[in-house]
């Protein structure tokens, strides 16, 4: 009853819970960790059965992550180089914590050799993106642009078609045909603008190969921000269709949600009624 009224004992130290908790969880098990590193984090990943968080204690503050599934995944800042001795523990959805606890050493050396295919949990490179440069084969976003390997431009030698700069929607006006050879750079977006009068019908096709890279085709309105019609598969080739109810400038706007590079061809018709 003592240790219960010392204001420095917590529920935690006394194991005070829920009434009508469950047993507590496994002991969480950790992945292999970096060490030394010459980052100021220490990523830790392992995997919780049983578990609805994870506890880290050792680090500069105590933190606390929510576990998807079995697996967690948490970043524990290091602000000074040393040694780190971090302790993690698991805690049931009713609150019970696991019996055991993982203990892992973490070094922080300015000094040590950078770690190759390291990354935090967020996927980005843990040396942070000031002055960094994507390194094209090791699955991470080193320079924090959201382009990972070889969808980062800095990846592939993508050359500009004729068109180019057309990559917001000041481009200006295509006359219906067929266009050959064009090409959409890795995390580009090209437009093209459309005149039709009130009445005519606009169709658009893109024609690529899907397995070469995903893209889609949009229309937009007179107002250019205006989606009318778009197409979005996950297929070859992607077609748009509208029949104009005002005269004016419409845009054509190819992107691709991965930020892939690829050609493709694209064949405008505007047709009166």
């Amino acid at each position: 009853m003592l240790a219960a009224c010392d204001p420095n004992v917590t529920a935690r130290d006394v194991g005070i819970g829920p009434v009508d908790a469950g047993p507590p969880p496994p002991t969480p098990t950790l992945d292999d960790v970096a060490t030394p590193v010459p980052y100021p984090v220490a990523t830790l990943r392992g995997r919780a059965p049983d578990a609805r968080r994870i506890l880290v204690e050792g680090g500069e503050n105590p933190l606390v992550t929510t576990v998807l599934g079995e697996e967690f995944c948490i970043d524990v800042p290091m602000r000074n180089p040393g040694v780190y001795v971090l302790n993690v523990t698991s805690q049931s959805d009713d609150g019970v914590f696991s019996e055991g606890t993982r203990t892992v050493e973490v070094e922080f050396d300015p000094a040590s050799p950078p770690v190759p295919g390291l990354t935090t949990c967020s996927g980005m490179s843990p040396e942070g993106c000031a002055g960094a440069v994507e390194i094209c084969d090791n699955t991470r976003d080193d320079d924090c642009n959201g382009l990972v390997d070889d969808y980062d431009p800095a990846c592939f030698d993508c050359i500009d078609d004729i068109f180019e700069p057309n990559d917001d929607t000041d481009a200006p006006r295509l006359d219906p045909g067929r266009y050959e050879g064009l090409s959409l750079c890795g995390g580009n977006e090209d437009y093209y603008g459309v005149y039709a009068r009130a009445g005519d019908t606009i169709n658009a096709s893109l024609f690529f190969s899907h397995a070469s890279g995903n893209i889609d085709l949009e229309l937009r309105g007179l107002d250019r921000s205006t989606v009318i019609d778009s197409s979005t598969s996950t297929t070859d080739d992607e077609f748009v269709t509208h029949t104009a109810t005002e005269s004016g400038e419409y845009k054509l706007r190819v992107w691709s949600p991965s930020g892939a590079m690829n050609g493709y061809t694209l064949r405008l018709d505007v047709t009166s009624p």
